[in-house]
């Protein structure tokens, strides 16, 4: 299977326009970041591009674990929010048109945006129980 090109920059185009989770972000298999949440501008992230080892990244959040069997994870916790221009400059080219990286919709990527939204459901749940049973009696009353 060879790659189209032009395929590729429209679902890139669309991709920026209208994130979605689940977006996985990525330059010739090396990531770049996936898209957890949409909440109208603020898009949350798992980005693997900045901390104190990236040159130009510095303040960002890099949320990527090395394994000890040379495979790569997410470290759920280590999610940020971002904003439609922090996106654009991750993944197009700063003086020349077109992407740095592309997008990859599909089922294995879902997973993560599962598995992250899981893990901070379970934090969620761990805080609200450590304030006590009043909190557990005000969420029952609660309307969903």
């Amino acid at each position: 299977m060879s790659y189209d090109h032009k395929a590729a920059q429209e679902l890139n185009e669309t991709a920026l326009a209208n994130p979605q989770p689940g977006d996985y972000w990525q330059e010739m298999f090396c990531p770049y970041f996936v898209v957890t949440a949409v909440n109208g501008d603020n898009i949350t992230v798992l980005s693997c591009m900045g901390g104190p080892n990236s040159y130009n990244r510095k303040d960002e959040v890099n949320a990527r674990i090395y394994n000890d069997d040379d495979t790569w994870s997410f470290d759920y916790s280590k999610h940020m929010v971002v904003d439609r221009e922090w996106m654009r400059r991750a993944v197009r080219y700063e003086r020349i048109d077109g992407f740095v990286a592309d997008v990859i919709r599909n089922d294995k990527s879902k997973i993560l945006v599962k598995e992250w939204k899981q893990f901070h459901a379970q934090r969620l749940l761990t805080e609200l129980k450590a304030l006590g049973p009043e909190v557990a009696e005000l969420m029952l009353k609660a309307e969903w």
